[in-house]
């Protein structure tokens, strides 16, 4: 019996150290930033075309060599047929760049998985009204900035509707699995769906 009962307990804290370490590996692997692909990201409104390049920061907190800190960040543009009032004009088109962020805590939970908790709280969106243009002529195509005539009321509309899409797409995610890490580049697949970044160590 005694015999039996050593071998169990060895041959659990075998497999606990084999976990410990491949989390540790994975959590090195991963400690550092990572640059995505532009995406297309699909909203409700069909006239309006948003494009996301996601990074993510990770780092491991003092004691820690499977947990830390992450820092997501998203650099967006988004063109929209919806009309806004100007001064003068009405506009056809708009276009709007900008970028939104969020905090949050990582764990490596396996060799190959990471579980993230964001701040939501933390969350921001940042819109510049000297990157917005406004395209006033259907013939022409030409456009101008609005960095005069964009209203509070229009970036603060603007924003409310892209931090839905941020709170409910983009950060809205518990895990990241199937990671796999080969020198600079990584794949993984979030929300099902597959991703790829680049490291910048």
């Amino acid at each position: 019996m005694k015999t039996s009962l050593t071998s169990l307990l060895i041959g659990v804290a075998i497999v606990a150290t084999t976990s410990c370490n491949e989390q540790a590996s994975l959590a090195n692997k991963l400690s550092g930033s990572w640059v995505g692909t532009p995406e297309r990201v699909e909203t409700t409104d069909a006239r309006t075309t948003t494009t996301i390049t996601q990074s993510l920061s990770f780092a491991l907190e003092n004691g820690s060599k499977i947990s830390g800190p992450v820092e997501a960040s998203a650099q967006f543009t988004v063109e929209s047929g919806t009309p806004l009032t100007a001064t003068t004009v009405q506009p056809i088109a708009m276009t709007v760049s900008g970028v939104a962020t969020i905090s949050g805590k990582w764990e490596a939970i396996d060799d190959d998985e990471v579980a993230v908790r964001y701040d939501f709280s933390s969350m921001k969106v940042s819109v510049d009204p000297s990157d917005v243009v406004l395209e006033y002529n259907i013939a022409t195509q030409s456009s101008a900035p609005v960095d005069s005539t964009l209203t509070p009321s229009m970036v603060a509309a603007i924003k409310a509707s892209l931090e839905r899409v941020f709170h409910n797409q983009i950060f809205n995610y518990a895990k990241i699995d199937d990671i796999k890490i080969k020198g600079p580049l990584m794949s993984c697949e979030i929300n099902k769906r597959d991703f790829s970044f680049h490291g910048n160590k």
